[in-house]
Parts: structure tokens; C-alpha cells; sequence
């Protein structure tokens, strides 16, 4: 008599499956696949590969099954994830004044920010600039993902104009309005400018002295003259 020895194999070779996320910086994936024999993926779209890493760029479940050998198989998944989300981005402006040459620009948004402008760059989430136009921001998330609006920087540098008129003070008109034209705008009345007691008419020494048909003028030594202007 004789006898053989069946023996057994049927030892699994084992599958690890990983995945990943696709983002904007990074739009595909690289699939990555282990076990003790020969991979087959499978996945959303009508995907296959018999690589063990394959790349792609679809989201969802991957399959893997590796075959051993012996004929064993073992079986993973892996799930490939979006990151697409934009990182949002407003921009606002202003006006460059007599009084405010220059402008701070208004930068909001989740990432880093990128100006660009008439002869201008800046990195800054609020620069400062001095010359009017059309300034474009850029914010960029940690995901690559992307987002742009513009400001407008504008001026208001008109001069508001200024035209003053006087007059003659006399014994007959002791007081002057200062005019302004019809043009000229306005902020405010117009001032009237008085005589206040005798030291405003001196001239020369002398005083006016208003009287109804005449004007005198009163020396300081207290000589008089008469004027019947």
C-alpha cells in the first residue's frame, strides 16, 4: 500500500485600498493598491485596471480585488473624494480726495489674496493705492480652488472755485457786504464787515465822524475838518 498527503492553500493574498481627494490643484488621483498577487480595480463611469496604482479623476468608490496565486482572492474599497469649494472673494474700492489722496482697498475671502491694478501688484489683503481705476483681486484656497471680483478706485478732485468781492467803507456807508457770484457755490451767509468804534476808520491819524449832512474828520490831537461829500 501507498498514501499522498493533500494538503491545503488557500491563503488569502491580502488587499489594502486607499484612495484620496480631487481638488482644483490636484484633479486627478493616484489610487494606491496592496496584496500578494494580481490587482483588478473598478469603478464609477464603467472604470477598470489591472494596474496596481491607478490614476483617476472621478469621485466615488473604487473596487479592488486581488487574486492570488492559489486562485484566492481578497477585496478592498476606496473612495476618492471633491474639494472643489471656492474660497469666495469681494473687493471693495473708493475715492481719491483733495483730502484723501490715497485709497485702502477692501479684500475679503477664505485663502491668499492677489492684487493687480493700473501699474500695480501687491500680495497685501488691504493695499493702499493713489491712482484711480479698476483693480482685480484673486483669492486662492488651500484646495487651489479660485475665486476673482474687481473694486473701483475713483476721484473727486474738483475744486469747489473761490471768488471774493469787497467795497469802499465811507461816513455814508460805515459797513461792506463781501459778495459771492451766482457761479460760486455757497457754505454759508455771507459775512458783513462793520466799523467798530472810531480805531477802524483811522487813516492817517485822523477819525471819521458820520454826521447827517457831512462828514468830519476828527484829528487825534482834536483838531476837526469838515467833508460834505
Amino acid at each position: 500500500m501507498d498514501q499522498a498527503e493533500v494538503d491545503t492553500d488557500e491563503n488569502t493574498p491580502g488587499a489594502t485600498a486607499t484612495g484620496g481627494t480631487i481638488t482644483c490643484a490636484n484633479p486627478s488621483v493616484t489610487l494606491a493598491g496592496s496584496g500578494n498577487g494580481s490587482f483588478s480595480w473598478t469603478g464609477p463611469n464603467g472604470f477598470t485596471s489591472n494596474d496596481q496604482n491607478p490614476t483617476v479623476s472621478a469621485a466615488g468608490t473604487y473596487f479592488l480585488t486581488v487574486t492570488g496565486a492559489n486562485g484566492c482572492q481578497s477585496m478592498d474599497q476606496a473612495e476618492v473624494d471633491t474639494d472643489e469649494n471656492t474660497p469666495g472673494a469681494t473687493a471693495t474700492g473708493g475715492t481719491i480726495t483733495c483730502a484723501n489722496p490715497s485709497v485702502t482697498l477692501g479684500a475679503t475671502g477664505s485663502g491668499s489674496f492677489s492684487w493687480t491694478g493700473p501699474n500695480f501688484t501687491s500680495n497685501d489683503q488691504n493695499p493702499t493705492v493713489s491712482v484711480a481705476g479698476t483693480y482685480f483681486l484673486t483669492v486662492t484656497g488651500s484646495n487651489g480652488c479660485m475665486s476673482m471680483d474687481q473694486a473701483e478706485v475713483d476721484t473727486d478732485l474738483v475744486e469747489p472755485g473761490a471768488i471774493a468781492t469787497g467795497g469802499t467803507i465811507t461816513c455814508a456807508n460805515p459797513s461792506v457786504t463781501s459778495r459771492q457770484p451766482a457761479t460760486a457755490p455757497s457754505h454759508g451767509p455771507v459775512p458783513t464787515i462793520h466799523q467798530q468804534g472810531p480805531e477802524p476808520d483811522r487813516v492817517g491819524g485822523w477819525h471819521l465822524r458820520p454826521h447827517r449832512h457831512r462828514c468830519e474828520r476828527l484829528h487825534v490831537d482834536g483838531q476837526a475838518e469838515v467833508d460834505t461829500r
